[in-house]
């Protein structure tokens, strides 16, 4: 039997001489039986089944200031301090200080020369050394903060240690100083108060040189796959320049970011890595984005029109991150490629000057992922059988950024099949010990295919602190709350 609500929702009748039955068996009998008469006093009782307080609610990884996740400062220990300069943070700028102050991060010290400096930070204030693999996660001494900062060039601390640290922990570098690196450190301080940068137009530009080279792939799978990406948003009017339709300029560029000032930019492009006779003028240039044109992006004259004003860019071009030496193909290539990479390496390790330039602008972008060294064809799809491997480059700065992410927390599905891709290089590896002659070759290709592309995984880096995130737009009449991507099946 059943009534209504006052609303006309139909619910169970408490009658009297209904049957009561429940699946128990007493041995003789079944059980059943039928409501009291007044069931009020059961009501008022303490219902405690399933209160949320049972068990503590794990913290939200993209929670920084969270003690269980937290954030740091990774930095290099300089020779000759004591340990309680290292505890004051004598040898860091006063930026960077206040930094840490307003947070209440921890340092930690990358120890060149030391045993296992790649693989142990030291915290002085903590009196502890974690080991980077396997540390717990936290802010309190003798743990390491999800969030970690590497402040100093590559040549301070390398490369190596972020590349470490990519897939364990959401790692951004900062490699400024003076007034660049007091506006950036104001603009985050501030989260960027003010910023104009719009969350719905998304801008993708890609150069398609349509001459059987890596710009058309890398428009097809990056680009074009963003775009469409975006296009599926009812919430988003995104434009793409794209370079298969009419030419991807410098000028074109610049325009759309004068007139549509987006909060995200996705560029496909070559990076400039020459003249490799003149280390001057190439490390000037190096990873600048070069047009369908082959001009140059030149930082200052674009920001003599546009200000980044707390934007993300997303650059894949070679070496728009920076470089670094040895190059880490060395022995593994020839010709041209070969004399390339070793001629960039002459560079010796640096960050790039476009992202430096816009990390430190008057009004400062917000984070730039980029590509220490190249990206290769063999990396962006799967030779047998042409597979698109870039997937992961969506669910990171579409899925999540767009959700409000930090960007460090974003990149985490770029770097997830790094542990997956090392583990079949091990296991090529083994094979390829057990095997001779011409069936060695597929296993020694497996472990080449399996280490240069979890190789390129980790030099995909961010530049600018982990903890930024793009702002979703306040909620209106016309919008909807978006689902967050890890509520989406």
């Amino acid at each position: 039997m059943s009534g209504t609500t006052g609303t006309g929702t139909a619910v169970p009748e408490l009658a009297d001489g209904y049957r009561l039955q429940a699946d128990a068996w007493t041995g003789d009998a079944t059980a059943d039986g039928s409501f009291v008469a007044d069931p009020a006093s059961w009501l008022a009782g303490r219902f405690t089944l399933g209160e949320p307080t049972m068990r503590p609610h794990p913290p939200d990884p993209w929670d920084w200031r969270h003690p269980d996740i937290g954030w740091g400062v990774v930095a290099r220990e300089p020779d000759g301090l004591s340990r309680d300069e290292l505890v004051d943070l004598v040898d860091l700028p006063e930026d960077v200080r206040r930094l840490v102050d307003a947070r209440r991060g921890r340092v930690f010290r990358y120890r060149p020369g030391t045993s296992y400096a790649d693989w142990t930070l030291t915290d002085y204030a903590g009196d502890a050394q974690v080991f980077v693999p396997a540390a717990p996660a936290g802010a309190d001494a003798g743990r390491l903060p999800m969030y970690l900062l590497v402040y100093g060039s590559p040549e301070q601390v390398p490369w190596r240690v972020q590349y470490i640290l990519n897939p364990v922990r959401y790692v951004g570098r900062l490699d400024l100083e003076g007034p660049a690196l007091t506006r950036y450190v104001d603009a985050l301080l501030g989260e960027w108060a003010g910023s104009t940068a719009s969350w719905s137009t998304p801008l993708v530009w890609a150069v398609d040189h349509q001459a059987g080279e890596i710009t058309t792939l890398m428009r097809d799978v990056v680009a074009q796959q963003f775009h469409d990406t975006f296009a599926a948003d009812d919430e988003l009017t995104p434009t793409f320049l794209d370079g298969r339709r009419a030419p991807a300029t410098v000028g074109a560029l610049t325009d759309a970011l004068v007139s549509l000032h987006p909060a995200v930019i996705v560029t496909c492009s070559h990076g400039q890595t020459g003249p490799l006779a003149d280390l001057d003028r190439m490390r000037a240039d190096l990873g600048l984005l070069v047009d369908q044109d082959h001009a140059l992006l030149d930082p200052q004259t674009l920001l003599s029109r546009w200000q980044p004003d707390g934007a993300v860019w997303f650059a894949q071009a070679c070496c728009s991150a920076g470089a670094d030496s040895p190059t880490a193909y060395e022995g593994l290539v020839d010709g041209r490629l070969a004399d390339t990479l070793r001629g960039i390496a002459r560079l010796g390790a640096t960050t790039s000057p476009l992202p430096r330039a816009l990390l430190g602008a008057e009004q400062p972008l917000r984070a730039f992922v980029g590509h220490v060294e190249p990206t290769f064809n063999w990396t962006l799809e799967f030779p047998p059988n042409q597979a698109d491997l870039t997937d992961s480059l969506r669910r990171s700065l579409y899925d999540r950024l767009f959700s409000g992410r930090p960007v460090g927390y974003c990149m985490e599905p770029h770097y997830d099949p790094v542990a997956s891709l090392l583990q079949s290089y091990r296991d090529a590896e083994h094979a390829f010990q057990e095997t001779f002659g011409a069936a060695a070759r597929t296993p020694l290709a497996t472990m080449v295919y399996r280490r240069v592309t979890a190789h390129d995984r980790t030099s995909t880096v961010v530049l600018g602190d982990p903890t930024v995130a793009v702002p979703l737009p306040p909620a209106g009449p016309a919008t909807h709350p978006r689902t967050p991507p890890e509520a989406r099946p």
